[in-house]
């Protein structure tokens, strides 16, 4: 658990403060209402999707879209795709640290192979954001990065962050 979970909270907590920097209203709203942080991370862990894709192999015949699949073959879910599926999230581009459903994403995954340390990740990111806008409410992407190459998670190696401290 705890190596598996290294890349991706590192990663939705680089990717978080890129969303925060894009949408300075749904940041004020943060350090106005502290409250709103745990479905900030829903919101956040939504958008990001550190993982990007999971292949499974299918245990019955299933018909998606007419398109038939035999029990065997092998599928793979992009969740990315289904965390921005309009369907499901209105305005899926929108960050929005209000939106109702946002614990309706499945960064996790579900079933049988939901992510064991969902929990953690999701206490790690609402500690560490909590703490980076109570002593940092400046904080910015300064729009500088470098993503790391990596076939299975959107690894982000170097985000430049301003903390806002004027020094």
């Amino acid at each position: 658990i705890i190596f598996a979970g290294n890349d991706t909270t590192r990663n939705t907590l680089s990717g978080t403060m890129r969303l925060l920097t894009q949408f300075p209203d749904e940041k004020q709203k943060l350090i106005d209402n502290p409250d709103l942080m745990p479905n900030m991370v829903h919101e956040a862990i939504r958008m990001v999707s550190p993982v990007m894709y999971m292949r499974r192999t299918l245990t019955k015949d299933v018909e998606m879209s007419g398109q038939k699949i035999a029990a065997g073959e092998k599928v793979v879910m992009y969740y990315g795709a289904a965390n921005r599926d309009p369907d499901i999230f209105e305005n899926p581009d929108q960050f929005q640290v209000e939106r109702e459903n946002a614990n309706k994403h499945i960064a996790f995954g579900l079933g049988p192979h939901v992510c064991l340390g969902q929990r953690i990740a999701m206490m790690q990111l609402d500690t560490a954001y909590r703490k980076i806008l109570e002593r940092f409410p400046n904080a910015r992407w300064t729009g500088k990065q470098t993503m790391a190459p990596n076939n299975f998670v959107h690894a982000i190696s170097n985000l430049e962050v301003d903390l806002g401290t004027g020094k």
